[in-house]
């Protein structure tokens, strides 16, 4: 049986109406308080990490000879005040590196395609984007 359920029970306790009102109406508050400052954060964290500061989608690549790769791929970015580099790889069958390249994306622009030739040390058989910054 809940202390707050009976008057024998609560004077036993020594839990008044006054006292009883006071620890919901904190609870209240609290609970309230925390509802905005999590709901606001919740809301900014969701705005701020859906668009992240560089986006990169492959478009195509074509090994064009056992020894080159191009590689066509997008790029959109949201400081356009800064260059950026996109460093993009060349991978054989098993995955081994064969290739690497890193291109200069220029200032200006919020989104750009490209593409690049890759040289590679033996013949490859993907090329990615490994990462930008």
């Amino acid at each position: 049986m809940d202390r707050h359920s009976t008057p024998y029970l609560r004077a036993r306790y020594g839990i008044t109406e006054r006292t009883f009102a006071r620890r919901v109406k904190n609870w209240m508050v609290a609970a309230l308080a925390l509802a905005i400052i999590g709901g606001g954060w919740l809301i900014w964290s969701a705005d701020h990490f859906a668009k992240p500061e560089i986006s990169t989608q492959l478009i195509t690549f074509h090994v064009d000879s056992p020894t080159q790769v191009s590689i066509t791929y997008y790029i959109s970015v949201r400081t356009i005040a800064k260059s950026h580099t996109c460093t993009l790889i060349a991978s054989d069958y098993q995955a081994n590196t064969v290739g690497q390249k890193s291109d200069l994306i220029p200032a200006g622009l919020r989104s750009y395609t490209r593409t690049v030739q890759i040289p590679t040390r033996a013949p490859a058989a993907v090329a990615s984007i490994d990462h930008c910054a």
